[in-house]
């Protein structure tokens, strides 16, 4: 919002400036105005391409949701939370961990869920660990809501820099 009103008061700044004459002037408060009407513009860009997603931890469940894809994960379903690669050749690099931006969600019976916590503005790191404390802390889970499909829907969408959630 800010980098709108610099840019039209420097657009306004150089036709006054140009009114009374000074051609030189005038250029350089235009090329500013040009700078200014591009910072706008990579914001907006930035904004329209920022994905639709949703992570929500409430009493029960997690819940993912990007584009039309929901997924849901009940506390005591899920085993583990890592960010190491999950790939199928680095089992054979055992002990040797590769530590990704890809958090991998381990569910009872033999599934997994695999996102990038950044597509929903938040740290990977932050993300595993606010998920482990809680799995395992029920009585910190009571402290969030209860799940309703509808809760989703009006949650604002979180864009800027990533966040570190923190219970």
């Amino acid at each position: 919002m800010a980098a709108v009103v610099v840019a039209l008061a420097l657009a306004g700044a150089a036709v006054a400036v140009l009114l009374r004459g000074y051609d030189l002037a005038a250029l350089v408060l235009g090329m500013l105005t040009a700078v200014a009407t591009a910072t706008v513009a990579r914001a907006v860009n930035r904004l329209r391409r920022w994905p639709r997603s949703r992570l929500g931890f409430f009493r029960d469940r997690l819940v993912l949701v990007q584009g039309r894809t929901e997924l849901q994960a009940p506390w005591d379903q899920v085993e583990t939370v890592t960010l190491a690669d999950q790939g199928d050749w680095a089992a054979a690099r055992w002990p040797e961990i590769t530590l990704t931006d890809r958090l991998t969600v381990r569910l009872r019976p033999k599934r997994r869920i695999s996102f990038r916590p950044a597509t929903f503005g938040v740290e990977p790191a932050a993300c595993r660990d606010v998920m482990l404390r809680l799995r395992d802390d029920i009585a910190l889970r009571e402290r969030l809501p209860e799940f309703r499909a509808r809760d989703l829907a009006t949650i604002p969408l979180h864009t800027g820099e990533l966040v570190r959630p923190e219970i």
